[in-house]
């Protein structure tokens, strides 16, 4: 029995050794100065096995010596100067517990300290817990770092348990269920919401659960009112893995769903629109090189979009060859300038080999530094425009030759009856009704030569051969002789001429003639020969002014815009012009525009008729002809 008795004993020994020296944490036993006033101070520093040693670098210098003693021998020593501010705890306590720091950044050191005293003894064990205490300050910034983004986060973020109640929301969150934090943490969908909400919110909650992954759906609440675009997941124990709750974020995507309407609805409109006009669009990305075409494609030219693919190639091809280099030279001029708009005509071919005339135009898109990076067209089919257009212009010149040929052919017959009737007149044997009547025939055949002479005159302007010869002329000189002329015709009509300032000026007296006769003459044929026909010229900033004006019917406010097209033949009020065929006022503004000037009218019942003339006195550029 004693036998096994000390082999018990050296085999305690031997095990307390062993474990003395493979420990992994540090163990330092003192002997206390019990008799000492500052027993702790005076304690003797007996032994530290291997571990302490690696925890405090000197520990193998300090066996034999007492605390103050190793205190004064290194002043730094955090660990023995730690150990001193325990005298006092130790009188009170026979075991304590710390924590010791010392170092600062990444030099920092934190152990953990028991101490037990025995027997006058202190028995000391360490821990060096640095990386736990890293660890755990890691996860605190991470924890204030999350709580700091999500209390700034423009998005609801939130988190719940299995039973649906929620154990984390952010302020936006609160504030999109118009309740404050305080209501929601700790309470399910079916305390905030309607319960058609809390239902459908609940739904989808479980989907989530039940899948395992996040999901990502739109929610609409029942009202109407809100979107949200919500973005929910899982979530785990670190340790089991099980599922503990779920988390989501949530995005008010209300205004971007009404933009994302009011788009769909515009391009909607957009492509009826352009179906409604067979306007053929296309959007050529230039990044990418891919040229997209719109569905109406096919009904204009006969190919589907699916079959001409994105190349812009398949576009250059179908161009007609003639007019293939000035479009493209046109393109590609205006994306490397400035421009944000171009246009152009050229003859496209169709999938049955014929071309069309189309009509182009676009927008280039370009980056804030000008560089295009995409153009957007349509394309519109103008053949049957053009083809009209033609026929118009073909049938117009015809009617100008046809003018031309019967305006030269009757000149001379209606000049050798308006001799024969003057010669007539001359002869002493007449009776009055005889007079009367040569006088009718010399009037008509004045009129008819007027009408021949605007015939002419129109179809000359329509050719840009209408000469303006320029000489030095008093305009109201040629104004009284026209005017003579009409007194003479219309002895009856009261015609007043006033004048102010100067009317001198370089023009073509000849066509100044016919233009003051022209509108003379349309004031008497549609004027109130009761009221005088008044008018006026003056000098104004340098330009000659003439106003005619006349009372009567006034005319059709719809026809004034029109008024001085040709074969514009309707009067004052809807009245027909007698003996007129339009071309008055088309040679009035003709003549005035050779003159580099213009021409207006303005009508109504209170000021009657007024046709305005703004003339330059010299014109820019104009020739005179000699000895003006």
């Amino acid at each position: 029995m004693r036998a096994i008795a000390v082999g018990g004993v050296e085999s305690i020994e031997a095990v307390t050794s062993s474990f003395w020296a493979l420990a992994p944490y540090g163990m330092v036993l003192l002997r206390l100065a019990l008799n000492s006033q500052t027993p702790l101070q005076d304690a003797l520093w007996i032994q530290a096995n291997p571990a302490t040693r690696r925890l405090v670098p000197d520990a193998h210098l300090f066996p034999g010596l007492r605390l103050r003693d190793i205190l004064d021998q290194d002043k730094q020593e955090p660990f023995v100067r730690e150990l001193l501010r325990w005298e006092d705890s130790l009188e009170d306590e026979g075991s304590l517990s710390t924590e010791l720091t010392h170092g600062e950044g990444e030099d920092r050191v934190v152990f953990h300290i028991d101490a037990a005293q025995r027997a006058g003894h202190l028995m000391l064990w360490i821990r060096d817990i640095t990386a736990e205490r890293r660890e755990t300050e890691s996860l605190r910034r991470d924890r204030e770092l999350f709580q700091r983004v999500i209390h700034c986060a423009p998005d609801a973020i939130f988190a719940k348990d299995l039973d649906g109640r929620y154990t984390l929301i952010n302020p936006e969150g609160a504030r999109a269920m118009g309740v404050s934090p305080a209501d929601i943490i700790g309470h399910g969908d079916q305390d905030i919401f309607q319960p058609e909400d809390a239902s459908a919110t609940r739904a989808h909650d479980e989907e989530v659960l039940a899948a395992r992954r996040p999901l990502t759906y739109e929610d609409e609440d029942v009202a109407g009112q809100r979107v949200w675009l919500c973005t929910k997941g899982v979530l785990r124990d670190e340790k089991t893995g099980a599922v503990t709750g779920l988390f989501g974020i949530s995005r008010d995507i209300t205004e971007r769903k009404h933009l994302e309407r009011a788009l769909q609805e515009s391009e909607a409109r957009h492509r009826w629109a352009a179906r409604a006009t067979r306007e053929v669009l296309w959007d050529w990305h230039l990044g990418s090189g891919e040229m997209n075409w719109s569905t109406v494609l096919g009904e204009v030219f006969g190919e589907a979009p699916e079959q001409c693919g994105t190349s812009p190639g398949w576009w250059r091809e179908r161009i007609h060859p003639d007019d293939q280099p000035r479009i493209l030279r046109a393109l590609h001029a205006a994306m490397e300038g400035r421009e944000e708009h171009w246009s152009s005509e050229y003859r496209f071919r169709r999938a049955d080999g014929t071309y069309a005339c189309v009509l182009e135009r676009g927008h280039i898109d370009r980056s804030p530094e000008g560089r295009p990076e995409r153009l957007i067209g349509a394309m519109m089919d103008v053949s049957e425009h053009k083809r009209r257009e033609e026929e118009s212009a073909r049938e117009a010149r015809l009617v100008e030759r046809v003018l031309g040929i019967v305006s030269h052919d009757l000149g001379s017959p209606l000049a050798a009856i308006r001799l024969s009737a003057q010669m007539l007149a001359q002869s002493p044997n007449l009776t009055p009704a005889q007079h009367t009547t040569l006088s009718r025939i010399e009037e008509t055949t004045r009129r008819m030569t007027r009408l021949t002479r605007q015939m002419l005159d129109s179809v000359r302007a329509r050719d840009k051969a209408l000469p303006v010869v320029r000489h030095a002329v008093d305009l109201e000189q040629v104004c009284r002789r026209v005017l003579d002329e009409f007194a003479a015709i219309y002895p009856r009509r009261h015609i007043q001429l006033t004048v102010e300032g100067d009317t001198q000026g370089h023009w073509d007296a000849d066509r100044l003639a016919q233009v003051f006769s022209n509108l003379v003459g349309n004031a008497i044929e549609h004027g109130d020969e009761s009221h005088p026909i008044t008018i006026q010229l003056w000098d104004a900033a340098g330009e000659q002014r003439l106003e005619v004006n006349s009372h009567g019917r006034p005319i059709d406010a719809a026809l004034l815009p029109h008024l001085f097209e040709p074969f514009r033949t309707g009067g004052r009020g809807g009245r027909r012009a007698s003996g007129g065929v339009g071309l008055g006022l088309f040679i009035v503004r003709e003549f005035v525009r050779g003159h580099q000037g213009e021409v207006e009218v303005r009508s109504s019942p209170e000021e009657g008729t007024t046709f305005t003339l703004r003339l330059p006195r010299h014109a820019p550029g104009a020739t005179h002809a000699p000895g003006a």
